[in-house]
């Protein structure tokens, strides 16, 4: 079946890695099977159904990331988005030891983690794959990637509104 790699490199970014810190990230990455073998007994579980969806959706994602190019705006918003992603998914997959499904969920943030790995490479303002302040130009305030998440998520609680779009300067 189709596999491919998680990352085990954290929410940094890849872009201003040096070869040898590439090859050595590269080294570490974890292959997720993302469609099982056509022998493999699948389990009709809730966990199992969601987890493969998401494999495959991720999966696809990663393939997007790595033939597109990001302005320092783009790889931050993917930069708030793997975290939002990472917040979110346990609340539909978990890991379930002690069954097919042991790693369902680190899996998953492995491959998110490739994914901004990969963005990161491809990001062609280099020096803000490392940088975790945002400044808001409306508001004239620094935000990082986790404040913005967890206003977003305050907001949702309160209301059913949006969040408003947060205008970033370079």
């Amino acid at each position: 079946g189709g596999v491919a790699g998680g990352g085990g490199g954290g929410m940094g970014g890849g872009g201003a890695s040096s070869g040898l810190q590439l090859d050595v990230e590269r080294m570490f990455i974890e292959k997720t099977q993302v469609y099982p073998h056509s022998l493999d007994q699948l389990e009709f579980t809730r966990n199992s159904v969601v987890s493969g969806i998401l494999r495959v959706a991720l999966s696809a994602f990663l393939e997007c990331v790595r033939s597109s190019v990001f302005s320092s705006l783009g790889y931050r918003q993917m930069k708030v988005d793997a975290i939002f992603l990472r917040y979110i998914l346990p609340h539909y997959v978990r890991d379930e030891f002690g069954t097919s499904e042991a790693n369902a969920c680190t899996c998953l943030f492995n491959t998110i983690d490739d994914i901004m790995l990969k963005a990161g490479q491809r990001c062609f303002d280099h020096e803000v794959t490392n940088d975790d302040d945002y400044y808001d130009v409306e508001k004239d305030e620094i935000f990082t990637p986790y404040q913005l998440v967890q206003r977003f998520l305050e907001g949702e609680q309160e209301s059913s509104s949006s969040m408003k779009r947060v205008a970033f300067s370079h």
